[in-house]
């Protein structure tokens, strides 16, 4: 008995060799078969009711290509499965092939796009607004597929044909970490009050935690959470050694909620979007000259969208007061609310509006018009042809009390 126990070891310990070797030959063919498969977009409008084009390059370890493959468009909270076809037929041994698919819903800015049954990289639909005309969308793979997947610096994938301007708008998880704020612009003008001056703005906030790492998968709402930073200044050119008359300088924390519009009931008249916080501002400047106050605000934003590719937004803030000991009747000349409206096309002309009242009958209004001469505008960024008026009140911190001329300006703002 102990005698065949050995045989039946000693036959096991003499497969182990060829054990082996068969492990070790199906490791590449396993790695081969968790390749993804690479999507790449055309430059195709991604509307209700019209196809999307896109080519896909299958992993090596694939032989076949299937007739149809499925894949799942999402964004804005609306969601659904399409069915690619092949189109047109081609040989197995092509490492790419064109698909075909069929749009039903409709979408405004951000749409991902992934196949369903296989591993593949992640699409960035960037989609027009619904009528926006000449508008066209373009696609990027996400930062990590493009890093995993070298098919990704492939030259000779599809790029846009045409020359019309590409709009995006994106939600805060689809753009940077770092983005722009408020509008950011270069602006000169002259006046008999102050001669030759320029005013310009700096502006932008920041994501801490991203929607997709660690800490957020943890603690999902804190992805919503912003720290911004403005800086706005006048700057008086002929003045005595051309000084900055005065720097605004505005950190700020908020929170922000977004909310899905439905067509029907009273939550179409709840805002698209919500922020709420706390702000610092001051100029930076000491003794009598040195202004500073602490607010809370929040700030509801409305979006409408108006026939040809328009749209209008309505984004009041409401502030309290928690600190104004350098400035204390600062209410009489501001008010508690910044009434502002936006109203364009995001790849054409748009009319930017503020308003305020204070308490005493002190007003002041600003008017932007800008237009853009850039092809691509990514999340309100670009460049752009800029025309500043301003009328009233405050138009800098130091000067919250003061009147000062109407004063028209012209430049160049790259966010707005």
């Amino acid at each position: 008995m102990s005698t065949i126990k050995l045989q039946i070891s000693k036959s096991a310990i003499s497969k182990l060799p060829v054990l082996w070797l068969i492990l070790t030959a199906t490791l590449p063919i396993q790695a081969l078969a968790a390749e993804p498969w690479l999507l790449v977009s055309q430059s195709e409008a991604l509307n209700s009711g019209q196809k999307i084009t896109l080519e896909i390059i299958k992993p090596q370890a694939v032989n076949q290509w299937p007739d149809t493959l499925k894949m799942k468009l999402s964004g804005n909270d609306i969601h659904e499965e399409i069915i690619l076809s092949a189109n047109p037929p081609a040989t197995d041994d092509k490492p790419r092939r064109t698909y075909v698919g069929l749009v039903s819903q409709h979408y405004a800015g951000v749409v991902r796009a992934e196949l369903v049954d296989q591993s593949s990289n992640r699409l960035l639909l960037l989609a027009a607004i619904e009528d926006a005309g000449a508008t066209q969308i373009v696609a990027a793979t996400t930062p990590a597929a493009a890093a995993t997947t070298p098919a990704a610096a492939d030259s000779n994938q599809p790029t846009a044909k045409s020359n019309a301007a590409v709009v995006v708008i994106a939600k805060p998880g689809d753009v940077p970490a770092l983005s722009a704020n408020e509008p950011m612009y270069f602006l000169v003008g002259h006046s008999s009050e102050r001669g030759a001056n320029s005013r310009f703005q700096l502006s932008f906030k920041y994501r801490p935690f991203d929607p997709e790492g660690s800490i957020a998968g943890y603690a999902p709402f804190l992805s919503n959470l912003y720290f911004a930073y403005t800086q706005t200044t006048l700057w008086d050119w002929d003045g005595h050694s051309s000084p900055f008359r005065d720097t605004s300088y505005k950190p700020s924390l908020f929170y922000r909620w977004q909310h899905n519009v439905s067509q029907n009931g009273m939550a179409k008249v709840l805002p698209n979007e919500l922020r709420s916080g706390i702000e610092h501002e001051s100029n930076g400047q000491g003794g009598v000259d040195s202004r500073s106050l602490n607010t809370a605000f929040i700030n509801p934003i409305w979006n409408f969208n108006v026939s040809g590719g328009r749209r209008f937004t309505f984004f009041p803030k409401f502030q309290y007061y928690l600190e104004k000991q350098d400035n204390p009747d600062i209410q009489r000349y501001r008010g508690y609310v910044d009434w502002q409206m936006r109203f364009g096309r995001e790849d054409g002309l748009m009319l930017s509006g503020l308003y305020r009242a204070g308490t005493a009958g002190y007003n002041a209004g600003q008017l932007d018009l800008s237009y853009p001469i850039s092809d691509r505008i990514f999340a309100r960024t670009g460049a752009f042809v800029h025309l500043q008026l301003f009328s009233g009140y405050g138009e800098t911190l130091l000067d919250y009390n003061k009147r000062s001329d109407t004063q028209l300006r012209i430049g160049f703002s790259i966010a707005r």
